[in-house]
């Protein structure tokens, strides 16, 4: 099963998502692997291209979404790794990326 772990602990098991935001999120990732800027990735992932915020496919509260507490953990994440926010978690701050089946 692909389980994604945030850093308190959170489990999310992509392969019950919609391929669509699997795809996404594994584009997010690679972002994040590519260490680019903060503010650039924050405009990836939540900004109007984005699916994570759109109310059509996520419902009347796209926060209350897994794909959203997963792209904002990636985000935080990747802030602690810029320098721009201190770590307040145990553990590595590099997520485990889990291993997900081709389609």
């Amino acid at each position: 099963m692909a389980t994604y772990r945030t850093r308190f602990g959170d489990t999310y098991h992509m392969d019950e998502w919609p391929a669509e935001h699997v795809r996404w999120i594994e584009k997010a990732y690679l972002w994040y692997c590519h260490n680019i800027d903060y503010e650039h990735f924050v405009q990836r992932i939540l900004g109007p291209s984005s699916p994570v915020l759109d109310k059509r496919r996520n419902g009347p509260q796209p926060t209350r979404t897994p794909l959203y507490e997963v792209a904002t953990d990636l985000q935080f994440r990747l802030g602690v790794k810029q320098g721009l926010f201190e770590k307040d978690w145990e553990g590595e701050v590099d997520p485990v990326w889990p291993e997900l089946k081709a389609e």
